[in-house]
């Protein structure tokens, strides 16, 4: 207990207990049970549905316990004849025009008041009053249906809209008696789900799924979201061998509770008909399926003929960072141990390389510790890099807000667009791509010539501080609106907001070092962060991606450059984009795919060309993807839900997968793959399955060492044994400003390529849920430029860079940065990868998908 402490007395027990508490928490924390309705632990108490008055000696009237904070030396009393009879009452008020048809609701047997009317035995409405029949009727989102005549005015949905996720898109509407809960705003709703989660019986249900069971014929199976590096818990709902619904619970893993509209609703493409269920190879450009044993003999002589003719160079395999730590694991095995080579990679890569280097330069680590927790509890957050709510990142966006409205802390972005975080940031940095780096320079100088006691705690022993003051002198506020146009006084105003902190957070995302010097961008902060003392005892340095497991993939080992735990490989292999490039030079003859799609992910220049030029692309996926389509030799894959294992997130915290679906017939998981596959090539590759494969990682890797494939508790991998920062070293950066190419005003950036996975492409969008809610593909530009152009909102405009052409609609917005386009697609309607051009960052050798130059064509 960290504050002031008090001793109480509740129904006999004396209990010690934190000052700032309610009487409602502190009974909790002591099993000691008080009936409620409209309480959340989440959110502000309201106390109106009064039933968990309770008695206080000395206090004439009863107090709602959710409400009142506990005192020094009072005695409560929790069940009385007294407080019985008001619950009773209550509760009566509260059933007035709620329907007693409990079996035909949808939340019957897992129904909050179902279960208090049960406790109270009350079988019959004793009060009457008419109000008009409701029935069911669309909502903010069209993934939930609202029933009226259900609600019990508790309110929790609208505070959770309000408060957890700051949408406001429902309100109460109408006055006194007739007042109910109704859509205040549906362009607000972000279809999170979060008001669904909060109501306590039927008023608000989901519609995804047409199949619904009770909750003693459903299973529910505690596993990890596959979606973004968050690695949000939920359960899948299961009924008859298919997922019929989502749920959470409170408190478990990062998400406590939450979710984003991808976890809640994004669950239906698992059953998708078009599911791939047998091996097939290519002949005369038509699909055969095969058995195992022919399709596994067949990539298994075409691996071993080029092996033997040309040397295992010229092989390669590419992964998706959505594999679980034991698939990755594998892999990078097979790929070393059985062909022979290091020409490993997975696009999680792509989105951590710029990062990981950067904090290896910088911090001496190549990953940091620290919760996302402690972003709530900062007092001054800095966030650049991608849109956290755009990015699928909602629950750490919704931490931001956490401590802006329950701790008054500032908030710092850097943005080209005015998102949803810069309508509640103190400092919004309309920032051109590429522009960050003088941004952090002109608040390092600032923060340097405030002296010591605008920086953190222990600072002064790290290298290279003079380094920097020499290097950030230029930097001035009037510098630094010369180059990017950023006023004087809110460059002044953020650095004050940051030497006044005392735990200040970093927020960052893969946008901000998906670019030519980008590792550069990602020092810049970490910089900042360092001398602000984010790392002594602030509220860290967060990296957030787009895939499920992103980090752990890359500490697995299944990168070129890296075996298990970071360790260096004695024989770099080539990247992603390399093998391509060798393979479009005929010095690369078999890939082999894993989960991904390059094609989406990749700039289309690379890769295209270069699996025209394979002898052998073997692909193995769920559905038939672009990439796929190209392949000889496809195998189908198992889902997340249909397997065991473990997933890293950006943590750092290894949870596990848990199988809870029975794969079609004849499916394997992709360890049985591999050994068979190394059977067949004259290879032994012995394979345990996923336990026990975990615990050879143990072994093999020493961040796992300790770590357990079944553990009782939250755990994370372990530390590199040394201080955080013993290693550490401010290393400054000089902005790069390059040349606009001629024809190409604009600069681009593409966002979306790799939120796209298995939820469909084109017209093949096989999450209905998704397709719902999703807004299409569209460019968002500067207002007074689209005007300038006689571009009107939703016109068909195309989009070039010097690598290819889309039309799509137009999006304008005052706010945005001029000479600044943002291109975002959710299920790949536009050939966006084309966009990107081939060339590869030298350092992180990742593409560049921002600061892609461009042009504007009205249609």
């Amino acid at each position: 207990m960290g504050g002031a402490v008090v001793k109480l007395t509740i129904d006999g027990r004396e209990i010690t207990a934190e000052a700032d508490k309610t009487i409602l928490e502190v009974a909790r924390e002591n099993e000691i049970y008080i009936p409620t309705l409209c309480y959340h632990p989440r959110l502000i108490p309201i106390g109106s549905c009064r039933l968990c008055v309770v008695e206080i000696e000395g206090v004439d009237k009863p107090m709602t316990a959710c409400t009142t904070l506990v005192q020094d030396r009072i005695v409560v009393h929790t069940q009385t004849e007294r407080l019985e009879r008001i619950r009773r009452d209550a509760l009566k008020l509260i059933l007035l025009n709620h329907p007693l048809d409990c079996p035909q609701c949808d939340a019957a047997g897992a129904c909050e008041l179902q279960n208090l009317v049960f406790e109270f035995g009350i079988d019959q409405q004793e009060y009457q009053a008419t109000r008009p029949a409701q029935g069911m009727r669309d909502f903010a989102t069209p993934l939930i249906r609202q029933w009226g005549d259900r609600c019990v005015m508790c309110l929790r949905c609208i505070r959770a809209c309000h408060e957890i996720v700051r949408a406001r898109a429902i309100d109460l509407v109408g006055k006194g008696y007739e007042a109910e809960v109704g859509i205040r705003d549906p362009e607000a709703c972000i279809s999170c789900g979060e008001c669904l989660r909060a109501c306590p019986v039927g008023a608000l249900t989901e519609r995804v799924s047409r199949i619904k069971a009770r909750p003693w014929q459903r299973q529910k199976v505690l596993t990890t979201c596959n979606y973004c590096s968050l690695g949000c818990q939920l359960e899948l709902n299961v009924f008859e061998n298919k997922i019929i619904g989502v749920t959470t619970q409170e408190n478990e893993g990062v998400n406590k509770g939450s979710l984003c509209q991808c976890g809640t609703f994004g669950y239906d493409f698992l059953h998708h008909p078009q599911r791939i269920t047998r091996p097939m190879i290519k002949g005369d450009g038509k699909w055969k399926e095969v058995s195992w044993e022919e399709a596994l003999s067949f990539v298994a002589a075409m691996i071993n003929k080029v092996v033997l003719s040309n040397g295992p160079e010229e092989v390669g395999g590419l992964i998706s960072p959505r594999c679980s730590n034991e698939e990755a694991y594998l892999f990078q095995r097979f790929m070393r141990e059985v062909v022979g080579t290091s020409n490993i990679d997975t696009t999680g890569r792509l989105c951590l390389e710029p990062y990981r280097l950067a904090i290896r330069e910088v911090l001496g680590r190549d990953y940091l510790s620290g919760t996302l927790d402690d972003i709530a509890e900062g007092d001054c957050i800095v966030v650049a890099g991608g849109d956290l709510d755009g990015d699928n990142h909602l629950i750490v966006a919704n931490r931001v807000r956490e401590a802006l409205w329950r701790s008054g802390a500032r908030l710092i972005l850097a943005h080209p667009r005015r998102v949803k975080l810069a309508e509640e940031a103190d400092c919004w940095f309309c920032l051109h791509p590429g522009d960050e780096v003088v941004w952090v320079n002109g608040l390092l100088h600032l923060l340097l010539n405030k002296g010591k006691g605008a920086w953190g705690s222990g600072e002064e022993g790290v290298e290279g501080l003079d380094v920097l003051k020499k290097a950030t002198k230029k930097f001035t506020p009037e510098y630094v609106e010369e180059v990017t146009g950023v006023s004087p006084e809110l460059l002044r105003e953020a650095a004050d907001y940051l030497a006044e902190a005392k735990r200040p957070a970093f927020i960052c995302s893969p946008p901000l070092g998906q670019q030519m010097q980008g590792v550069d961008q990602f020092k810049g902060l970490i910089n900042l962060a360092l001398l602000c003392g984010a790392f002594f005892g602030g509220g860290g340095l967060h990296f957030v991606g787009p895939q499920s497991n992103m980090m752990g993939v890359v500490e697995m080992g299944a990168v070129p450059s890296l075996l298990p735990g970071y360790r260096p490989a004695e024989t770099k292999g080539l990247s992603a984009g390399e093998m391509f490039q060798a393979a479009s030079e005929g010095r690369f003859k078999v890939l082999v795919i894993i989960g991904e799609n390059p094609l989406i992910t990749l700039p289309k220049s690379l890769v295209e060309p270069g699996l025209k030029a394979l002898d052998l692309l073997v692909v193995q996926d769920m559905f038939f993807s672009e990439t796929a389509e190209e392949a000889h030799v496809v195998l189908p894959a198992l889902s997340f839900a249909e397997m065991d294992g473990t997933y890293t997130n950006c943590e750092g915290r290894v949870q596990r997968l848990r199988k809870a679906l029975e794969p079609p017939d004849g499916l394997k998981w992709k360890g049985e793959i591999l050994s068979d596959l190394a059977s067949f090539m004259g290879k032994e590759m012995k394979v345990e399955f996923p336990a026990g494969v975990f615990e050879e990682i143990k072994g093999a890797n020493p961040l796992y060492k300790g770590v357990e494939f079944e553990p009782l508790d939250t755990q994370w991998r372990g530390d590199e044994g040394s201080e955080m920062l013993e290693k550490a070293a401010f290393r400054p950066v000089a902005p790069t400003h390059e040349k606009e190419q001629d024809g190409y005003p604009f600069s681009l950036s593409v966002g979306g390529l790799f939120y796209n996975y298995l939820i469909g492409s084109g017209p093949q969008r096989r999450a209905q849920g998704l397709a719902k809610v999703s807004t299409g593909p569209y460019v968002e530009m500067n207002a007074e430029e689209a005007a300038g152009m006689g571009i009107a909102d939703g016109d068909r405009i195309g989009v070039a860079t010097p690598w290819g052409e889309v039309e799509v609609a137009a999006r304008k917005s005052p706010a945005m940065k001029r000479g600044v386009l943002s291109l975002w697609c959710s299920f790949y309607e536009v050939d966006a990868s084309q966009l990107v051009g081939p060339q590869l960052d030298p350092l992180s050798l990742v593409p560049a998908y921002g600061r892609i130059p461009a042009r504007v064509e009205k249609g």
